[in-house]
């Protein structure tokens, strides 16, 4: 079982999303704003955090980008739950905040889920998935630019505009 983070202000959501985490089969955890994240993250070093980006003490951005530039947890997996969609939003999800994944809300919850399956697995796996992917449907690059452009990494030159 992976132990997941889950980080939003909105009571509602956080026990929604973790009623279907759950059923899931992942141990969730929950914080209530981003200062309490980043307390749970360090103390917990959860497998993965989903991450809201807007919350009134500090953005998930700014949460992100302190967790991503810390040794001790700069490698657990970030997804961004946001409903700030455009692409100015998800560059800030990636360049600024080093987030590993950008979902916008609503979300299809089986996306997320298979989002958050992919983020737990080792790099080589995930890289054969992104090339199987992409040989069976060439649309996949831009499903992959718009929720993780890190996978279309230098091994997927062949891909790039």
């Amino acid at each position: 079982m992976k132990n997941l983070l889950l980080i939003d202000d909105e009571p509602d959501l956080l026990v929604l999303m973790k009623k279907l985490l759950k059923k899931q089969g992942y141990l969730v955890s929950d914080a209530h704003g981003g200062r309490e994240g980043l307390k749970i993250a360090r103390e917990k070093h959860p497998d993965i955090i989903v991450l809201d980006a807007m919350m009134p003490d500090i953005d998930g951005w700014d949460v992100a980008r302190e967790l991503k530039s810390d040794p001790d947890t700069r490698d657990i997996p970030i997804v961004m739950l946001t409903v700030m969609s455009e692409p100015k939003y998800q560059k800030m999800s990636f360049d600024y905040s080093g987030a590993d994944w950008h979902v916008p809300k609503p979300f299809e919850p089986d996306m997320l889920f298979s989002i958050l399956s992919l983020a737990v697995e080792d790099r080589s796996v995930i890289e054969e998935k992104v090339e199987k992917a992409v040989k069976r449907d060439m649309r996949m690059k831009q499903v992959l630019q718009m929720i993780n452009p890190k996978l279309l990494a230098s091994k997927y030159d062949y891909l790039k505009d």
